[in-house]
């Protein structure tokens, strides 16, 4: 069996597995583009202060507030943009989030993020709805569906170099509708295959550990460890988050957005991450405080990024097209890219079933019994 033979067996097969699943995630992926620019029209009050004041009140007065309210919310974590008028935004881990007002200490908002529009997409194109059965599909899927872009190239090359701008092509003519259903898969595909290979990879890279230890041989940096970070558990907390934000803000200052989380039980550390502005590469330092001393038990510094931490923190942006360098253009592309995505599935399906058709129409020659006259 020819080569190319062999790799089109191979791309009919992994399609017909994963076309379902390539068209859900590809639909949500394109949703998902746009998920900064959606929340800031239809999320806004969530996110933002009416009136801006003097002084800002102290994480703990924030906290307190909520747990006058809501007692049982435990939060997990707080994120916040560093502007004048942005809300800070508490999360728990029961996927419910609070927004207080900054200046007053007041609650803003309570959102369910089961609910939440952009939250459950998300959850769609990471775990199909489906919990930890649909993020083993999906994870296997991202595999699958790099392979298909790569033979889904080797499937476009032209036999023949003359018939390169004939490939390059999408021919629209009238009664054509299978012909332009073809271009469509093949075409779109091509011109849409570097972006979706460096999607797949990307994606690869969040759910494989074996890509990640492949990148670190690559780029020959030590293997990325999965340490938890801990301290030895005291008598009373002198140290927290404010004390943390403080000297964050004084020692690295120039931050667009920070995240908190506090400790997590006795022996956790409390974390603070404060990022910023980056074309593509994530420039964020990240700190863990002893919150039983003060003491800075680790620093992960973007001035001390090696090859690998590049790669990593470059991988979320490659992944959704957040390029500052060329701006919401990087962002449209993804999106034309997503949309193509999702119809390469359909527009194959089409091709399969054609031939199917074509194939079962084909007539058998037919066997015509003659009777031979016996002449006695």
């Amino acid at each position: 069996m020819r080569f190319k033979k062999l790799v089109g067996k191979l791309h009919l097969i992994l399609g017909l597995v994963s076309g379902l699943v390539v068209f859900i995630v590809a639909v949500a992926a394109a949703i998902l583009v746009f998920e900064e620019e959606g929340r800031e029209l239809f999320q806004r009050e969530f996110y933002h202060v009416e009136r801006i004041g003097e002084h800002k009140a102290t994480f703990k007065q924030m906290a307190d507030t909520i747990k006058l309210h809501h007692p049982d919310f435990k939060f997990s974590s707080i994120r916040f943009k560093e502007k004048a008028d942005a809300a800070v935004i508490f999360y728990s881990k029961k996927d419910r989030a609070i927004s207080v007002d900054p200046y007053t200490s007041k609650i803003i908002s309570v959102r369910n993020l089961k609910t939440d529009f952009f939250t459950v997409v998300l959850k769609l194109h990471t775990h199909l709805l489906m919990g930890e059965v649909g993020g083993a599909i999906v994870k296997a899927n991202v595999l699958i569906f790099f392979i298909m872009c790569l033979s889904g190239l080797v499937l476009w090359l032209p036999k023949q170099l003359r018939h390169l701008k004939q490939a390059l092509r999408i021919k629209i003519k009238a009664g054509k509708w299978k012909r332009l259903n073809y271009d469509l898969h093949s075409v779109l595909g091509f011109y849409a295959a570097i972006p979706l290979i460096i999607i797949a990879f990307t994606g690869m890279f969040f759910v494989y550990d074996s890509v990640k230890s492949s990148v670190a041989v690559v780029t020959n940096s030590p293997k990325p460890k999965k340490d938890k970070i801990k301290v030895k558990a005291g008598n009373k907390k002198v140290y927290g988050m404010d004390e943390a934000y403080q000297y964050m803000l004084h020692n690295y200052p120039g931050a667009i957005e920070t995240f908190m989380a506090p400790p997590a039980g006795k022996d956790g550390a409390i974390r603070v991450q404060m990022r910023y502005s980056y074309t593509i590469v994530r420039q964020q330092n990240t700190l863990y405080f002893d919150p039983y001393t003060g003491r800075i038990i680790k620093a992960d510094l973007f001035k001390n990024y090696n090859a690998y931490d590049k790669v990593a923190a470059s991988n979320y942006n490659l992944h959704t097209g957040r390029f500052t360098l060329i701006g919401i253009w990087g962002k449209i592309i993804y999106f034309l890219v997503s949309l193509i995505a999702a119809s390469l599935p359909v527009t194959g399906l089409i091709i399969w079933l054609n031939k199917q058709k074509k194939s079962s129409k084909k007539v058998k020659p037919a066997v015509s019994l003659k009777r031979e006259l016996v002449v006695t």
